[in-house]
C-alpha cells in the first residue's frame, strides 16, 4: 500500500508539471494527547484504643488493655490506584532507648502480647467489643490465653530472615500481600499480663519501650514482594525512605 501511494503522488506531480494546473492534494492530520499522572503511595498507623499517656503504667498481673496498631493504605484513590508492601517492626527497648538483649525479659514481653479476632475497634470510631475485655477483673491467666495468638496469622507472617535481638518483623501476607487503597489491616490487639505471673517475672519484665514501625513500599512495578522489600532495605539504607512521621 505504501509502495502505491508513492507512486500515485510522483504521477499527479508529473501530470501538474505538463499541464500547469494546480494540484489540490487530499490531506489530514491527527493526533493523540496522552496525560500521564504520578502515583503515591501513603499509610497511615494508628492504635484508636490506647492512649499513650495513661495506658501501659503501673501494670500488674491481670492487667489488661487494647493496643491495636493498625496500618491503613491511605493513599488519594482520586489520584492513584497504588496498592502496596507493608511490614510492621515490634522493638523492644528499655527506659532509656536501648535494646533489650536479656532472652528471658524479651521472652515475657512477646508473652504479654495477644491477637484476639472478636476484637473490632479500628480507625472506625465504634464501640469495641472483644472477648478479652479491657480491665477484666480478676484478669487471664496463661491457660485462659493459650487460645490466642500473639499476632493476626490471618493478615500477617513472621520474616524469621529479619529477627534481630529485639526486633521481630510480620509481613502483610493477605491479598497476595498487597494492601490495597482504603483496607487496613491490625497487627495485635490486646496487652495482658496473666494473673499467674509471679513477683519474680514481673521484676524481670521491668519497664520497657515497645517501638512499632511501619514500613510501606509500592507494589506495582516488582516481580514480587521479596523483590519490593529488597528494594525498600537499599532505600533505608542509604538513607532515602520517605517518612510520615
Amino acid at each position: 500500500m505504501k509502495k502505491r501511494m508513492i507512486l500515485l503522488t510522483s504521477l499527479l506531480v508529473l501530470t501538474a508539471f505538463i499541464t500547469g494546473q494546480t494540484i489540490a492534494y487530499f490531506t489530514a492530520s491527527d493526533d493523540v494527547t496522552n496525560t500521564f499522572t504520578v502515583g503515591d503511595l501513603d499509610i497511615q498507623e494508628a492504635e484508636s484504643d490506647w492512649n499513650d499517656e495513661t495506658d501501659g503504667k503501673n501494670l500488674y498481673p491481670g492487667s489488661t488493655k487494647y493496643k491495636n496498631p493498625t496500618v491503613k493504605n491511605v493513599t488519594n484513590k482520586g489520584n492513584t490506584d497504588q496498592p502496596g508492601y507493608v511490614r510492621m517492626i515490634l522493638e523492644a527497648q528499655d527506659h532509656n532507648g536501648n535494646p533489650i538483649t536479656d532472652a528471658e525479659t524479651l521472652a515475657l514481653i512477646w508473652e504479654t502480647i495477644r491477637y484476639d479476632k472478636t476484637y473490632n475497634g479500628t480507625f472506625k470510631d465504634k464501640a469495641t467489643t472483644a472477648s478479652l475485655v479491657e480491665d477484666h477483673v480478676p484478669g487471664y491467666s496463661l491457660e485462659a490465653l493459650k487460645g490466642y495468638d500473639m499476632t493476626n496469622e490471618t493478615e500477617f507472617v513472621e520474616e524469621p530472615a529479619y529477627v534481630s535481638g529485639n526486633k521481630r518483623v510480620f509481613v502483610y501476607k493477605a491479598n497476595s500481600g498487597k494492601l490495597e487503597v482504603g483496607k487496613e489491616a491490625t497487627l495485635f490487639t490486646t496487652v495482658v499480663i496473666p494473673t499467674d505471673w509471679n513477683q519474680e517475672q514481673i521484676r524481670k519484665l521491668g519497664d520497657y519501650t515497645l517501638v512499632i514501625t511501619t514500613q510501606a513500599i509500592q507494589a506495582k512495578g516488582f516481580s514480587s514482594q521479596a523483590a519490593a522489600f529488597a528494594a525498600l532495605d537499599k532505600e533505608i539504607a542509604d538513607g532515602t525512605m520517605q517518612s510520615n512521621g
